[in-house]
């Protein structure tokens, strides 16, 4: 009998168990046989919940995120730490810190089950039974932090669901002075309708290795994705000088489920959902480490509290987790995204590219915005989140906006102002 089941070793996954193994008798279930590789940008502001991980380790962080470029197709934005004095974070190789957790989570006493698919989950009054493809477990308490590969178990225990869409990303290898010789920047963010109106093309720059993809339209099945991210990295104009005399095999790419759009509750009794099964992913970037990291630390916190007072895992106790989450991500940071989701993808083609042609553009041109953008990258509470100044570029994006968009676009400038 163990006092915590967790289900998916993920980032929120794996921290969270990291965390709680001090405290509690602990299982980490993994459907894997091992973990994907992923390069990912970690700005700073992950550093908080994320403690006693050496970020000087260039195993797992090989690379300073000096510069993010905001690709446009007349002009860049380029965020560049340098101007500001600071750093915007690490790149991370997030298989190997996944590792790294999992490994403190053994040394704490934990234990950790590769390759067992979770099948079915019952609940009785004072436990829950976890039958998977090789075993059968009991717990005080279950974490469901599956991602979003698969929400049969999250349905069948009465959760709703987030929004779902398909992603496709792969990595590109080369000798370590071609990647510099190439890429003068750390990240790379890109709009265009033709790829996606749903999400952005990106780039994470790590060491001898780069992570590229795209999110998705909703009705894309797997075969167009991988057709259109081959067609993308052989003749797309813009990319074309960042790719020479690099590699890539149409074999790896990794066709996904990516979240958005949290789901109502987070808690029943004796179960939490943390992360991306619970559609905390940033709605405009995609972004959903600092969440994973987040709902880790909130749950943890709440399921300490339970422990220390000897009470049962009932939903009245475990609400505040919700409250957690509602309170410092939702009712703040999330909204930012939201916004930006509502005024940059668009089904019209046309006022996709005129929105994000101009905020290249304003990037480029408005130092406050820059210094704006790298602060957010630095906010070491994000629970404290100012959305003051995503209001502000708004506004400024709006003022810069030629005349006739000006007209057609007004109301939808004041709906997204509205979601603050």
């Amino acid at each position: 009998m163990y006092d915590i089941i967790i289900i998916g070793a993920g980032i929120s996954g794996a921290s969270f168990a990291r965390k709680i193994s001090k405290y509690a008798k602990t299982l980490l279930i993994e459907s894997k046989k091992e973990l994907d590789v992923k390069t990912n940008i970690f700005p700073e502001h992950n550093n908080p919940y994320l403690k006693n991980i050496n970020l000087n380790n260039d195993e797992i962080f090989p690379k300073e995120h000096i510069k993010t470029n905001y690709l446009g197709k007349k002009v860049n934005g380029i965020i560049d730490s340098k101007e500001f004095g600071n750093s915007l974070g690490k790149i991370v190789y997030t298989e190997i810190l996944i590792d790294s957790l999992i490994k403190d989570f053994l040394d704490n006493g934990g234990n950790i089950k590769f390759n067992e698919k979770v099948k079915l989950v019952n609940r009785t009054t004072n436990k829950m039974e976890v039958i998977t493809s090789k075993n059968i477990y009991y717990c005080k308490l279950l974490i469901i932090a599956t991602g979003s590969s698969d929400f049969k178990l999250q349905r069948s225990l009465g959760f709703s669901v987030p929004d779902t869409f398909s992603g496709i990303f792969t990595h590109i290898y080369g000798d370590e002075d071609i990647i510099n010789e190439n890429f003068d920047f750390s990240y790379l963010f890109h709009l265009n309708p033709q790829i996606s109106n749903n999400g952005p093309f990106f780039f994470n720059v790590g060491k001898r290795r780069i992570s590229t993809g795209f999110l998705g339209n909703i009705d894309e099945s797997e075969e167009s994705l991988r057709k259109k991210l081959n067609r993308i990295l052989e003749n797309y104009k813009p990319i074309e000088p960042y790719l020479r005399n690099l590699k890539w095999s149409n074999s790896s790419f990794i066709t996904c489920k990516i979240s958005k759009h949290p789901i109502n509750n987070f808690s029943q009794d004796r179960v939490l959902v943390l992360g991306e099964a619970a559609g905390l992913v940033t709605a405009f970037f995609y972004e959903g480490f600092l969440s994973g990291l987040l709902s880790a630390e909130f749950a943890m916190k709440t399921i300490k509290s339970i422990i220390d007072n000897d009470h049962d895992f009932s939903k009245m106790e475990l609400e505040y987790y919700d409250k957690k989450i509602n309170k410092n991500l939702l009712e703040n940071y999330y909204k930012n995204g939201l916004a930006c989701e509502y005024l940059f993808y668009n089904p019209n083609s046309k006022v996709m590219n005129v929105i994000w042609d101009t905020y290249t553009k304003l990037i480029k041109e408005n130092k406050r915005l820059r210094k704006e953008i790298c602060e957010a990258y630095w906010l070491q509470d994000i629970t404290s989140y100012d959305t003051n100044r995503d209001k502000w570029a708004g506004e400024q994006l709006f003022k810069k906006l030629p005349t006739v968009s000006k007209i057609t676009l007004g109301p939808k400038f004041i709906k997204a102002l509205m979601k603050f």
